[in-house]
């Protein structure tokens, strides 16, 4: 099946992203729309390295955020099968920290959790844990836990996070937060191996993905694209900002479950790809899972009475946030149109990263689809992209 797009939509597109650039909202975007053998039905590029500076790169390099979640959450599927880890399994057979959690109640009190953290609800964001931006409870508390600070190996910062409370019982509830990052110190406990290692060896490797990484060599590194975090207030200038701390580039040992590696638009639709390869019943991807866990980790498992999701890190007056969308494990999953404020095709999975890199699958038309851009503001470009996308499939 090859998908057909509607080439004056596609034009409209390409348009729309280049005067996101033109306005000065962004450094640089790429987007890429793909048919399942990797090759290009439409893409393009626009912009420059940063705001106003030198031109892109030939091959840009983005700090990808979330969109390492996906990635995590494939390996430890892979134990899932090889019955090396249970998904019923409570987390503290692992990360013994976890055995007595405490729970904060409505009016601020503390009592200890009834129930255990599983791997299960690490895949699906209802553990009860939480993230600490923009204004979220124990904002403070999560700073001092070195999730931020790459200097804090990741096992030492998810010791720090079992200290603090959850938000509410495992099981009874969904917010997005840094259930991911536990996971991928739950999977070094298991593999007796630095995350990284794991990663390249078991999904990075086997779909070479080759520059994927949560390292960039250092002759490489003038191709990572400027970080950028909408206007100062006063001058309106474009902020250039530096992410190093917490995401750095020349660390060897940093990793993080949650976020942390870096990629091309180019190696990511490697991994896009296979999943709808994979998910068309292309037969086995190399670096992936079985066709039915994956259909298994793309279905809805938030129950009705927690939809629909809301992402506490966006302001949800300004973005469209998830209504109309379910979460699997470590892909969101588009439900029926209901309250959903944007265009999308019933059936399409992916995540999105912080910085505004996002991306799809979609089964039913038969293509993926990648934005690029590096803007903490999230102003909307990738937003626009599925958008004007939906409407281009004829």
């Amino acid at each position: 099946m090859t998908p057909r797009l509607d080439r004056r939509m596609l034009e409209l597109l390409d348009a729309r992203m280049a005067d996101w650039t033109a306005r000065g909202r962004y450094g640089g975007i790429e987007w890429l729309i793909a048919d399942p053998d990797g090759a290009p039905l439409h893409a393009g590029r626009a912009g420059a390295r940063e705001i106003g500076g030198a031109p892109m790169p030939a091959a840009p390099i983005y700090r990808i955020y979330s969109m390492t979640k996906p990635i995590v959450s494939i390996a430890a599927m892979q134990l899932v099968e090889e019955c090396r880890l249970r998904l019923h399994e409570p987390i503290a057979r692992w990360l013994p920290e976890f055995a007595r959690m405490q729970v904060r109640g409505p009016d601020g009190a503390l009592r200890p959790a009834e129930r255990q953290i599983t791997v299960l609800h690490l895949l699906t964001h209802m553990a009860g844990l939480f993230y600490g931006f923009r204004g979220e409870p124990l904002e403070k508390e999560f700073a001092a836990t070195g999730f931020l600070d790459a200097a804090v190996p990741l096992r030492e910062a998810v010791r720090a996070l079992a200290a603090l409370p959850l938000d509410f019982e495992p099981g009874c509830g969904w917010r997005y937060s840094a259930a991911t990052d536990v996971l991928g110190a739950l999977l070094e406990e298991i593999e007796q191996e630095p995350l990284p290692d794991i990663l390249r060896r078991r999904v990075l490797g086997p779909l070479g993905m080759a520059e994927t990484g949560y390292f960039v060599p250092e002759a490489e590194r003038g191709r990572i694209m400027g970080m950028h975090l909408g206007r100062d207030k006063e001058t309106g200038a474009a902020r250039v900002i530096d992410v190093s701390r917490a995401y750095p580039a020349d660390r060897p040992d940093f990793a993080r479950g949650g976020h942390g590696l870096f990629s091309t638009l180019e190696d990511y639709a490697r991994f896009s790809g296979a999943l709808l390869r994979l998910a068309m019943g292309r037969g086995p991807q190399p670096g992936l899972v079985g066709r039915r866990t994956l259909e298994y980790m793309t279905a809805n498992h938030v129950p009705e009475r927690f939809l629909p999701l809301r992402l506490e890190i966006l302001d949800e007056s300004a973005h469209p946030g998830l209504g109309g969308y379910g979460f699997g494990l470590g892909f969101r999953r588009a439900l029926g149109p209901q309250g959903r404020r944007i265009l999308a095709v019933e059936g399409e999975f992916g995540w999105s990263g912080a910085a505004e890199t996002w991306f799809t699958v979609d089964p039913a038309s038969g293509l993926h689809a990648l934005v690029m851009a590096q803007n903490l503001d999230w102003p909307g470009a990738s937003e626009d992209f599925q958008t004007m996308l939906t409407a281009a499939l004829t």
